[in-house]
């Protein structure tokens, strides 16, 4: 057995293994609905329940989903976390261990894998069961070995480098991607580990030793990258991404830095930098939405807070703002937004006919500045 998922799940590729997750996730953004389908829990301390995406709720059905998870996890005697910010950054940075297993119904659950956890992502209907059983069957994926090598250019960042791998079209579907990247430090592991995932691949792992590579992906090419707007959320994972210069001209109203791709204290600090001598440019509204509670306290602690203020900018509560349907942070009529959160389907940010851009936290930031991309 020598790949990574054969390791932990003790089975080899093509085999069936039946899993005991260490830890079942739900949050109101998209797994929430499983809790409409759950009529009992097998384990309550395995199951974490949060509130970490529309925060503070910003429309009536938000607030119905807030107290429809609340009244589960008292129900049930689950773990309820509120107001520490993002639910898998949360567990990332406070709970999970190497070698752990963790089941959610999102798509970012390959987070984990930066700390050698195995991290998986199933339908609603199968994390309903997996609550109710406290178990799940699967059959052990095949494996795709990636390694990092080189340096990232000035003004470059992880984000980028993970774009650029999606952009390439990589044959992973369904397959674990395996990644040895000494370089990485452990926020650069997570943004990767997570974002590859877009992929359609089963989930992502950091990995101890070099295998043979059928991917190598040299840090030292890698150029500032967007993902463009879509229709819809299916169509998330199809959306085209570029380089940045491509788009150079277009003029936008908005722009956000929050989430694990941009709302940590590495990429708060990063933004306080680049802000030093600048101005806000006239009429740019910025958002800036820390990830955790942590990365909040510690941005206080810092100073970093009030340069942002003195800057120009809006500080949200701290929270998963990728999606931001109504309320603080939603986009008008035919706006463009440019953001380090992960959906740009139409309607992900406000208004239909809005346009959101995805990129990082220098891309934003120089934005702020120029109001083009």
């Amino acid at each position: 057995m020598g790949t990574f998922i054969e390791k932990i799940l003790k089975k080899e590729v093509g085999s069936v293994a039946t899993i005991l997750p260490d830890y079942i996730v739900i949050n109101d953004g998209v797994s929430h609905t499983a809790v409409d389908e759950i009529s009992l829990v097998f384990d309550p301390q395995r199951v974490w329940v949060f509130h970490d995406h529309d925060v503070p709720t910003g429309s009536p059905e938000a607030a119905n989903i807030l107290r429809k998870n609340l009244g589960f996890a008292q129900k049930f005697g689950c773990h309820y976390v509120q107001a520490k910010g993002t639910g898998y950054q949360y567990m990332l940075d406070e709970v999970i261990k190497p070698g752990e297993i963790v089941i959610g119904g999102g798509s970012h659950g390959s987070i984990f894998g930066a700390k050698q956890a195995l991290g998986i992502n199933v339908s609603i209907p199968e994390l309903a069961r997996i609550v109710e059983t406290g178990r799940c069957s699967i059959t052990v994926p095949e494996s795709v070995f990636v390694t990092i090598i080189g340096k990232l250019s000035e003004g470059v960042s992880i984000m980028d480098a993970a774009m650029d791998f999606l952009a390439k079209g990589y044959d992973v579907k369904g397959k674990v991607i395996e990644i040895y990247c000494p370089t990485l430090d452990d926020h650069q592991k997570a943004v990767f580990c997570s974002m590859v995932c877009l992929t359609g691949a089963y989930t992502a792992i950091v990995v101890d030793e070099q295998e043979e590579s059928a991917v190598t992906l040299d840090l030292a090419n890698v150029k500032p990258m967007v993902m463009m707007p879509c229709a819809t959320r299916a169509e998330q994972v199809t959306a085209k991404i570029v380089e940045k210069s491509e788009l150079e001209g277009i003029k936008l109203q908005a722009g956000q830095i929050g989430g694990y791709t941009g709302g940590t204290i590495e990429d708060l600090r990063k933004a306080a930098e680049l802000i030093k001598g600048k101005k806000l440019a006239c009429g740019f509204r910025l958002s800036i939405c820390p990830a955790t509670s942590r990365d909040y306290l510690m941005a206080l602690d810092e100073g970093i807070i009030t340069e942002f203020i003195d800057y120009g900018a809006q500080i949200h509560a701290h929270g998963d703002r990728s999606e931001v349907l109504q309320g603080a942070g939603a986009m008008g009529h035919k706006e463009k937004l440019i953001t380090t959160g992960l959906y740009t389907y139409a309607g992900a940010m406000g208004c239909e006919d809005a346009e959101v851009y995805s990129a990082s936290v220098e891309s934003v930031i120089q934005a702020s500045i120029t109001r083009n991309i």
